[in-house]
């Protein structure tokens, strides 16, 4: 009936980051019937402060499954049953993200146990994992691994069924209840109460800070946009976690809209807009055929229309990366753009360089 899941990652948004680990708890409405669990090898390197948090690391998936060798297990392990999360939306976009390059279609019904906490629990200071959990006397072996939360998921999720008296549950499950597509921490009353008109909306965090300003023709539909996950670029940030309160100024037309927008942000500052605005340079690494014939790689800014073997969030990710090719299959580090030394690089007189380098 239900499918309790919870995933490990090597980032925070599914577009440029990979499943690590997920683990899998089945409840049919009264126990927990049976589980499910694997480490899953990502293709790249674990960054550290994620081995930091999860302890999983680059060697200990090594010799783990790829997602797509045990993606029909776990499709079936996932099949016909409602997909159970804390904070779902998250688990449910980077599973879905890896079915999609498994070529498995993958669609379920979801619940958010963050979502269904606080109108079945209210009135607790916190709805993270851990402090909820802490709260119903739910006591997390392993934390921050994909056994250990996933079972104080399902611990938490049976609590909520046995003290859902007014059908809480049920009535997320229904198809125009809207529930699963909002931030985890939205009042869905906020949701329901905006205008379709047009005008500037204003996120709100815990705190009550504006955290983001936007406009829109239909201040509605463009939020629901948001939400839903079509904008991929949106769901990279986790601005979803924050916004707790909707508030908005009616325009009357685009124009003031559009005037209002630039006047509020840069008199709020919200911190998403610039954000946006300063957004991180992408850098990648290319290849190119040199004049002598040899096969050479740069590290370089990615531009449009640019075809980088491979990107990264800043410069030193991409030499990072590329200093850990150049030693393992022994390139030259100059003719990979990562030294400037004339003549032979430093490489060739310790052996590791072939020579490459010579006479350029």
């Amino acid at each position: 009936m239900y499918a309790i899941v919870d995933i490990e990652t090597t980032g925070s948004y599914a577009d440029h980051h990979r499943v690590t680990e997920i683990a899998i708890y089945h409840h049919d409405g009264v126990q927990i019937t049976g589980e499910f669990h694997t480490l899953i090898n990502p293709g790249r390197k674990i960054p550290h402060y994620i081995t930091g948090l999860t302890g999983i690391t680059t060697q200990m998936v090594e010799e783990a499954p790829a997602f797509d060798q045990v993606a029909q297990q776990v499709l079936d392990r996932l099949k016909d049953r409602v997909f159970v999360a804390h904070n779902a939306h998250f688990d449910y976009s980077f599973l879905k993200k890896e079915f999609e390059e498994a070529g498995l279609p993958f669609a379920a019904k979801k619940l958010c146990t963050v979502r269904l906490s606080r109108k079945i629990i209210p009135g607790l200071e916190s709805y993270s994992l851990g402090r909820l959990a802490e709260s119903l006397g739910i006591r997390i072996i392993n934390r921050h691994r994909a056994g250990g939360d996933a079972q104080a998921t399902a611990r938490i999720f049976h609590e909520l069924l046995r003290r859902d008296k007014t059908g809480v549950i049920a009535q997320a499950l229904k198809r125009n209840s809207g529930e699963t597509i909002l931030p985890p921490n939205l009042p869905k009353g906020d949701f329901d109460r905006l205008p379709a008109k047009a005008g500037v909306y204003y996120f709100h965090n815990q705190r009550g800070e504006v955290i983001y300003v936007g406009k829109a023709i239909n201040i509605k539909k463009r939020i629901a946009g948001h939400f839903t996950g079509e904008a991929r670029e949106w769901n990279r940030s986790n601005i979803r976690n924050e916004i707790c309160r909707i508030t908005w100024e009616l325009t009357g037309s685009e124009l003031i809209a559009l005037i209002l927008e630039a006047q509020e942000i840069r008199r709020l500052w919200p911190k998403y807009n610039l954000a946006q605005k300063y957004k991180t340079e992408e850098w990648g690494v290319f290849r190119y055929e040199d004049r002598n014939g040899y096969q050479r790689f740069v590290v370089n800014q990615v531009v449009r229309g640019s075809q980088p073997l491979i990107t990264f969030t800043n410069k030193a990710e991409a030499w990072s990366f590329l200093w850990e090719k150049v030693k393992e299959y022994e390139l030259c580090p100059k003719l990979s753009g990562l030294q400037l030394a004339k003549g032979l690089c430093f490489s060739h007189q310790s052996g590791t360089c072939k020579g490459a380098c010579q006479g350029v």
